[in-house]
């Protein structure tokens, strides 16, 4: 049953990394929504910053969804 295999060590690990996952999503998000009130309101952006955080938040999705899929195919 897949609840017996999330109870274990290996099983958290891969809840571990697919929250980091969703949470380089939802940073995403956040970004994005910022950025278009900050266009609407003609606020002035700093895109060096802009740049970094959508950098940090695509690295963050993409290390959290490979080291799940990891974890998920060794579960033989």
């Amino acid at each position: 049953m897949i609840v017996d295999k999330l109870l274990t060590r290996r099983g958290w690990r891969v809840v571990a990394h697919s929250m980091l996952a969703a949470a380089g999503i939802g940073l995403l998000y956040l970004l994005t929504r910022m950025v278009i009130e900050g266009i609407q309101h003609g606020y002035p952006l700093n895109w060096w910053i802009l740049g970094v955080a959508i950098t940090l938040s695509l690295w963050t999705v993409a290390l959290g969804s490979m080291l799940a899929k990891v974890e998920l195919t060794e579960w033989r």
